[in-house]
């Protein structure tokens, strides 16, 4: 087994090419991943994201906030090309805000410290968040937000009971998390 990080669309071509076996990607609510003819998907989990914010920000402390409570925040974001860093924009856009991406980091751990030295807000996806540093407030979204995460593989590999025993491990995985912290929603 090896394992190999890439952008979910990326994961999709490589798949098709027959370069992986399974990939385990993402999407967002408001923009799916386009999953060619041939591929089976298997749901995972639904991940809810809130907003990180200075301890010391106008809305730390909210029971909940709109994504327009930020219209003039700086953002700390994801790489430009990435698939979130590209989420983040076309969301912010559709509810009317030009996004001022003022930083980019791509591990949430970086993220969240920019926003503890007060450079800016950032989402805050709850599954795999772990310990949110000292001087970060995480502020729940009324519409909620979720992001989709599922494991898929070229349907012809169906019969190969390598990836069916994956993906039944996966998805009992998703159902019962070691280090359950109500992070995510097992579909």
């Amino acid at each position: 087994v090896r394992l190999l990080e890439v952008e979910p669309e990326e994961s999709v071509r490589r798949l098709g090419r027959g370069e992986l076996d399974l990939a385990v990607v993402l999407d967002w609510y408001n923009r799916p991943l386009s999953v060619p003819a041939g591929m089976a998907k298997q749901p995972l989990a639904d991940d809810v994201v809130d907003v990180a914010v200075p301890a010391d920000h106008r809305c730390a402390g909210r029971a909940e906030v709109d994504l327009e409570d930020f219209a003039d925040d700086d953002w700390v974001t994801w790489p430009p090309g990435e698939f979130c860093h590209e989420w983040l924009t076309f969301t912010l856009r559709d509810r009317g805000i030009e996004p001022r991406l003022a930083h980019r980091a791509a591990e949430h751990h970086t993220q969240l410290a920019l926003v503890a030295a007060g450079l800016g807000v950032a989402v805050a996806p709850r599954l795999g968040r772990g310990a949110v540093p000292e001087g970060v407030a995480i502020v729940p979204v009324r519409q909620t937000i979720t992001r989709h995460v599922y494991a898929l593989w070229r349907q012809d590999a169906d019969r190969r009971p390598s990836i069916r025993a994956v993906v039944a491990a996966l998805g009992e995985a998703a159902a019962h998390p070691a280090h359950d912290t109500g992070a995510a929603t097992a579909r």
